[in-house]
């Protein structure tokens, strides 16, 4: 079964430094009409009552949709919060989900074998993310300081409302299943739901928060946290993607509208199939669906002693994430990956050493060339100490004492094999293509 990350499981509020200062920017140069809301304060039973209505009011108003029930709020301080994200995480990250994403990322070098995808995972959730919106139990989780609800806590409250009514009225579960098929397709969809959540939270600030709020806000998110930036460079990429590609695509979409939130609802009615929409809307618009790539099972093939571990479409976004993680410039890798049509990719196993087959389909014979250049190169740069076996317009093979690779274009399709020897490499290779349509 194809498998997701867990971060495309929830819908979170993050506050990191960016945030703070891509929204206090975007609101400083529109300051007219802003105002100081009434802050809810905190007693022992939780914010006042009457200070959420008014935030509640005001989203309502902005988002045009009208709550269907009361949801819960609980405000945590930062070591309850860490304690129900790690509850959820061991319920809601399989083992098998696990194993999945910690093979996959090492095997086409997006982590190094001794990182820990679960720990990091775990340890980003704790640093960055101040709000959750449970669409299981109904419930708000806003972290805020003993007997503080101030700018951070209210806009927080803005953006889980809102998911609170998108999950009212589209039922989140359902177009955002915990245990999706695609973590490209989840990618896409969380990209609406988070994209829709900053863009309300950036109209109310707008709206409902004064210039000494604003500036407590940006004091408040910013400082020399780089807890984001020292994590791999896909964790990052994934984790951003629903909040800021999310946005440009939603805001996009509202704007060209008129400023309609119906246009939104449409978004959330039908949402975006894979990361390549999001990042090229006109793609959502005029109907370009990922290409649903074949690819056999070569654990079938190779023999009782194979098992495969899991399979998945990596997807426009993470197509560009690895040609930028083994070489590529940001520009280099952002075009080629645009050419993408889709993929699929399956990881087996063989007495605890992994070997990875993906095959791509491009939209012309040019982007596939031009994808099988860069990621030649990558290769070459990541073992950069292998033997060539071969390097031609077609086919590059690199071996190494403990990797074998397997590069070849045709046509529109490219197909890459990652081994732990030339010999398996080789067995792959004619497993996928003697079953190959």
């Amino acid at each position: 079964m194809q498998r997701t990350r867990y971060a495309q499981r929830h819908s979170f509020t993050l506050l990191r430094p960016w945030l703070g200062a891509v929204l206090c920017a975007t609101i400083l140069v529109t300051p007219a009409g802003a105002q100081s809301t009434t802050a809810p304060s905190i007693g022992a039973g939780g914010p006042d009552t009457a200070g959420l209505r008014s935030i509640e009011a005001q989203v309502v108003q902005i988002r045009g949709l009208q709550p269907l029930a009361e949801p819960d709020l609980r405000v945590l301080d930062h070591d309850s919060l860490h304690a129900y994200l790690a509850d959820q995480f061991q319920q809601d990250y399989l083992p098998s989900e696990r194993e999945s994403d910690q093979k996959e990322l090492v095997a086409l070098g997006l982590i190094k074998p001794t990182d820990d995808l679960v720990q990091i995972q775990l340890d980003l959730l704790s640093d960055q993310v101040v709000g959750v919106y449970d669409s299981d139990a109904k419930s708000m989780f806003v972290l805020a300081d003993p007997g503080a609800f101030g700018p951070s806590e209210r806009l927080t409250y803005a953006h889980e409302f809102d998911h609170a009514l998108q999950d009212q009225h589209y039922d989140l579960n359902r177009i955002a299943p915990k245990h999706p098929d695609s973590n490209d397709h989840s990618l896409a969809v969380h990209a609406v739901i988070e994209g829709d959540a900053v863009m309300l939270q950036t109209l109310w600030a707008q709206a409902n928060l004064s210039q000494d709020d604003l500036i407590q806000l940006a004091r408040g998110s910013g400082g020399g946290d780089d807890t984001l930036a020292r994590v791999p460079l896909v964790v990052r990429a994934e984790l951003l993607f629903p909040y800021i590609d999310g946005y440009n695509f939603v805001r996009r979409t509202y704007q060209q509208s008129s400023n309609s939130y119906a246009a939104v609802n449409d978004l959330l009615q039908d949402p975006p199939e894979s990361t390549a929409q999001v990042l090229h809307p006109d793609k959502y618009l005029n109907h370009v669906h990922p290409v649903a790539v074949q690819l056999a099972s070569p654990a079938a093939q190779l023999g009782p002693d194979w098992r495969q571990v899991g399979s998945g479409v990596l997807g426009e976004l993470d197509t560009r994430t690895l040609l930028e993680q083994w070489g590529s410039s940001h520009t280099d890798a952002v075009r080629v990956a645009a050419g993408w049509s889709g993929d699929q990719w399956q990881l087996v196993e063989k007495d605890g050493r992994s070997a990875i087959v993906l095959r791509s389909t491009w939209e012309t014979p040019a982007a596939a060339s031009d994808f099988f250049s860069a990621y030649a190169r990558g290769l070459r740069t990541r073992f950069d100490s292998a033997i060539i076996d071969e390097s031609s317009a077609t086919r590059q093979a690199l071996t190494t004492p403990v990797a074998a690779t397997d590069l070849r274009v045709q046509g529109s399709d490219v197909l890459t094999v990652i081994a732990f020897d030339r010999d398996t490499a080789n067995a792959i290779v004619d497993a996928v293509t003697v079953s190959a349509p």
